[in-house]
């Protein structure tokens, strides 16, 4: 497992070390290749109609079931409420 974590020189990914990641920091890399692409790539990389779409789907269902938790939380708290001045 450590081997998997840490890279025993065999394996394909290796955990860099802070010399490394200071490396790439002055060279502007980053972890990844796609850590500073040019604009002109950011512009080639277009999300199709139904990508976008189902991105706002999941939006705005997160929206609702926020709206919904608020809600549920208020009748929780009023029922707290309640209880504590039916004891008093």
């Amino acid at each position: 497992m450590a081997d998997t974590i840490f890279g025993s020189g065999n394996d394909q990914w290796v955990c860099p070390n802070d010399r490394q990641l200071a490396l790439r920091a002055k060279l502007q890399t980053g972890w990844s290749v796609h850590t500073y692409q040019t604009e002109k790539q950011r512009r080639k990389q277009h999300l199709s109609p139904a990508e976008v779409e189902a991105i706002l789907q999941v939006i705005q269902r997160a929206e609702r079931l926020d709206v919904l938790e608020q809600q549920r939380i208020g009748r929780l708290v009023e029922r707290l409420e309640t209880m504590r001045r039916n004891v008093m």
